[in-house]
């Protein structure tokens, strides 16, 4: 069985991709689903399977699911060690934006979330 990385497929992450709330009873998240382009996010593949009573990606794209984006997430690095997730930090931490901040051992975090 494939581990699932939840964090990958919240709420915040359909937003932030451009996918929009629709309110559907039947919804995932409480009363509602996202969608972009047609397709809608999925927040858990497996269980969608389930629900859906399918067992293939292809079944589930059929069906109007966006696992294309669903397995570009999944394949990503985790999120403690991508860029954008650094330069997200910097952007919640920094006290002057565009200077480096210092760390520790001689290391600073730039705004690009990189670390030298």
């Amino acid at each position: 069985m494939a581990f699932i990385n939840s964090t990958k497929h919240k709420v915040e992450k359909a937003l932030s991709m451009g996918f929009e709330k629709v309110i559907d009873d039947r919804g995932y998240d409480s009363g509602a689903y996202y969608i972009k382009d047609g397709k809608k996010w999925i927040f858990d593949i497996v269980a969608l399977k389930q629900k859906q009573g399918v067992t293939s990606d292809e079944e589930l794209q059929n069906l109007g699911y966006d696992v294309d984006t669903y397995n570009y997430l999944e394949n990503e690095p985790s999120s403690t060690n991508g860029p954008n997730e650094m330069a997200e930090l910097y952007q919640d931490i920094a006290f002057e934006d565009g200077e480096p901040m210092y760390l520790e051992g001689g290391l600073y975090l730039y705004p690009d979330g990189s670390i030298r």
